[in-house]
């Protein structure tokens, strides 16, 4: 895995414990451990059912002024994408 997507992966899953420790409102819990310990295909359908899940959430003004629920689903969904660049199996598996 490259360097780039190592440090991605890690930053994603402190932003999202970050947004996780900061919230008590979230519908749905995050759980960065699982993204980020994980094995490749249970980390690629727990990030999809993340993103999924914040998707189509009422917008959740961040304090930066960001939709946090957008952001939470985009970050999800990036996250799965970089799992299946190096795991391209857990795609394959998960249909």
């Amino acid at each position: 895995m490259s360097l780039s997507d190592q440090i991605f992966i890690t930053g994603t899953t402190l932003a999202l414990e970050d947004i996780r420790l900061r919230r008590t409102d979230l519908r749905y819990p995050i759980d960065e451990a699982a993204l980020r310990e994980g094995s490749p295909a249970d980390a690629y359908l727990a990030a999809l059912a993340l993103s999924e899940a914040y998707a189509h959430q009422p917008e959740y003004e961040a304090p930066d002024d960001v939709d946090e629920h957008q952001r939470i689903s985009n970050m999800a969904r990036e996250l799965a994408e970089r799992i299946a660049k190096y795991h391209p199996d857990v795609v394959n598996d998960s249909l």
